[in-house]
């Protein structure tokens, strides 16, 4: 039952994109593609929920052989465990959505038929993806998620924008894609085998095989191929792509935000979870951390209101990295979760917002004002290239003019800013925190006390700047009369995913599938307790141990010595060590506080207007300014990197102009003026020379011999008559 399943669920999106591709884009006239891609999405989404109930048991493997070169054979195949089976669902489930939403949102598109076709091909990548049981199965699952991104962004491709975005997301993502290829050839060096399951997978022999010294090796495989996700996932200094993401139709946003793309790179992290070392570990923590930090501080600046979810989706995703790297497993692949259906949600909600105001956006761009003032020129000059339909200081006021959205827009935002208890949200960022701040105490990690802080200030901030988004949104009188009078609710084929996204936001949908009876965190048998930790007993294992809090499920991490190396099992605990159990606790409370923090004070600038954002941005105009500019990555690029590239380029384009065709030019000039000299001498003088000489002498004999034939009968008688006499006087005297 298990192979039909999958079958239909990979085979449903590609059947569509093919019909699309071949019959769609080539006959116009084709019938509605649009209800057969969302059918095929939907049988997707039917058939992975009957996977789950197929899956629950123990995890299957399937597996044919693909290739062989020489005694190397490349299996192809998929694994399913838990967490396939809840990414098939989470992936069908947001990209059905996304396809019922487009219907409204893309109906007067001129290539209607080619963005469903795009978005069909894209959901079957994704979904190979996650289904792949090796490393080559997800690199190509991996580079076609790539592809169909740069299809996607630069959908409209007649604006530059749009054109220039798509390409900075394919070559950025490239730069870290390079490092997880060589990351999986030296897993593939040293293993002989790209599988990761088996016996002769790499988890396996990684665990039997890889002594002490092997860790520094393994180490680095882990991290080059982090660095993969580092690129699909937009962590930093690799995260400069998604904000021009943004350039793509709004749907586009939310699949590649919420379930797809920037998914796959946590999905990864995730997969490769067994051969993380504690150095390794420690990387994907701090790039997450800080990424979590640093982009939820550009949020708060940002007027471009898919810009601001845009930088909130990479914060969200350093919050997964950093809690896999913190060795909460499960608690990064619930915040996974959790974060695809309320982003997905807020990215549709924004887009019903956008299609509301869509009408007016040539008038109002001509007629664009805002009602604060501007801290400087140049803040102006970069705020108006916000399209007016997307930029919050011409909105507010819209909860009256569009119900629906505002109130799911609104769960969505209480779910990602961590209101407690009744949203999913607060659950998943709960468990992070607890995860972290857990492993700080079990193993007094200064390192994990630092990035405990990060997280919660990365919790305040994101509930800071989602208010932001929502009072100046929805709340409040119109900035722009023209464009509110406009508005509108968007029709119900927008209105509906927003709805079931909604209810989705809340724990009791995403909690059912996270608990440790369902998903297990898989064994680290190559992470190491740090010497100096202090570990504290554990009765079940009946050794030493470290007890870990992930989502509710306390972790024993047991550390035994064999042959002068530690090994760490990792299991499920029904009873909560008493650090672990005020790990817990302290994460929650201040997860709650920080939460309030951050709502409350959006609340008086933004909705009470008691404080002025405008006054302390003059008054931290440094601080100001290096959020604004992003933190000057892109002028670091530009300036350095760009800059390097073009100043490189122009630099052998010299070297090519003067040297290399200096070459080439002497080369010729030698050729012509003394090799083909000597050789038109030598044609001139000794063969001409020759060949007139020959054409002389034969005009010569020739006009000797032209003489005898002179026309006369008599001449001619009187030659043979002589020719007898001679012929008889030879005989005669032989």
């Amino acid at each position: 039952m298990v192979v039909p399943l999958i079958s239909f669920i990979l085979l449903c999106p590609l059947a569509a994109f093919a019909v699309f591709g071949i019959l769609g884009l080539a006959n116009k006239r084709f019938p509605r593609q649009d209800y057969l891609s969302t059918a095929a999405m939907l049988i997707a989404l039917a058939c992975s929920f009957l996977l789950l109930r197929e899956v629950v048991p123990s995890p299957e493997a399937h597996t044919v052989d693909w290739l062989s070169l020489g005694n190397v054979t490349f299996s192809m195949g998929f694994y399913l465990d838990s967490v396939t089976v809840i990414m098939l669902i989470v992936v069908t489930l947001v990209s059905s959505l996304v396809h019922i939403f487009s219907m409204g949102y893309m109906h007067d598109d001129p290539r209607y038929p080619r963005f469903f076709a795009y978005l069909s091909l894209f959901s079957f990548s994704m979904l190979f993806l996650v289904v792949s049981d090796n490393l080559l199965g997800i690199y190509i699952g991996w580079e076609l998620v790539g592809l169909c991104s740069y299809l996607l962004i630069g959908f409209w491709f007649e604006k530059d924008s749009a054109a220039n975005a798509c390409k900075k997301a394919f070559l950025t993502t490239r730069v870290g894609d390079v490092g997880m290829f060589i990351g999986m050839m030296m897993l593939f060096t040293k293993f002989q085998t790209l599988s990761l399951y088996g016996e002769d997978g790499i988890f396996t022999l990684a665990a039997s095989q890889l002594t002490t010294g092997d860790m520094v090796w393994l180490s680095i495989a882990g991290v080059l191929i982090f660095c993969g996700a580092i690129g699909k996932s937009a962590q930093m200094p690799l995260h400069t792509w998604l904000p021009d993401a943004m350039e793509g139709p709004t749907p586009v946003s939310a699949l590649i935000h919420a379930a797809t793309m920037v998914a796959a790179g946590v999905y990864l992290t995730a997969r490769m979870f067994p051969i993380l070392t504690e150095t390794s570990s420690l990387v994907i923590a701090y790039v997450g951390g800080i990424t979590a930090l640093v982009a939820a501080t550009i949020a708060i600046v940002r007027f471009d209101i898919k810009r601001v979810l845009a930088y909130s989706t990479i914060s969200q995703l350093g919050y997964m990295m950093l809690a896999i790297g913190a060795g909460s497993y499960v608690a990064g692949l619930f915040h996974l979760t959790t974060h695809a259906f309320f982003k997905a949600l807020l990215f549709l909600g924004s887009g019903s917002v956008i299609h509301a105001f869509h009408a007016m956006h040539a008038h109002a761009h001509d007629d664009e004002k805002h009602d604060h003032e501007h801290a400087d020129d140049e803040e102006y000059i970069l705020g108006s290239e916000i399209p007016p339909d997307q930029d919050m200081r011409n909105m507010g006021g819209l909860r009256h003019k569009m119900p629906i959205t505002f109130i799911t827009m609104l769960i969505a935002t209480l779910s990602i800013s961590g209101v407690p208890f009744i949203f999913s949200g607060f659950w998943s960022k709960d468990k992070i925190l607890a995860g972290v701040l857990g492993r700080a105490m079990e193993w007094n990690s200064i390192h994990h006390y630092i990035l405990f802080v990060i997280a919660l200030l990365a919790a305040g901030i994101t509930a800071f700047y989602m208010f932001r988004l929502i009072f100046m949104t929805f709340f409040g009188e119109p900035r722009n009369q023209e464009m509110h009078e406009m508005a509108h609710e968007s029709p119900l084929s927008m209105t509906v995913p927003l709805i079931v996204l909604a209810l989705l936001s809340f724990p009791a949908v995403n909690t059912l599938w996270f608990n440790k009876d369902y998903v297990k965190p898989p064994q680290q048998s190559h992470l190491h307790a740090p010497t100096h930790a202090q570990l504290a007993p554990d009765t079940k294992t009946g050794g030493t141990g470290v007890a870990l809090s992930l989502f509710g499920v306390s972790e024993a991490v047991a550390a035994e010595e064999d042959a002068g190396q530690g090994t760490q099992d990792v299991h499920g605990d029904d009873g909560h060590h008493g650090s672990a159990h005020t790990a817990h606790t302290i994460a929650m409370v201040l997860s709650i506080i920080v939460a309030g923090l951050g709502i409350f004070l959006s609340w008086l600038f933004y909705h009470r207007r008691a404080l002025s954002a405008e006054s302390v941005a003059t008054t931290f105009r440094p601080v100001y300014n290096l959020f604004w500019h992003k933190y000057y990555f892109d002028e670091f690029y530009d300036g350095v990197l760009v800059a390097l590239t073009v100043w490189k380029a122009r630099l052998f384009a010299r070297f090519d102009g003067s040297v290399v065709d200096g070459i080439v030019n002497g080369v010729g000039l030698v050729t012509r003026d003394i090799l083909a000299a000597f050789v038109g001498f030598f044609d001139n003088r000794v063969v001409d020379g020759l060949v007139n000489r020959v054409a002389k002498i034969t005009w010569a004999i020739g006009g000797r011999i032209r003489r005898i034939q002179t026309g006369a009968i008599q001449t001619y008688l009187f030659v043979v008559l002589v020719g007898i006499v001679l012929l008889i006087l030879i005989f005669r005297v032989l």
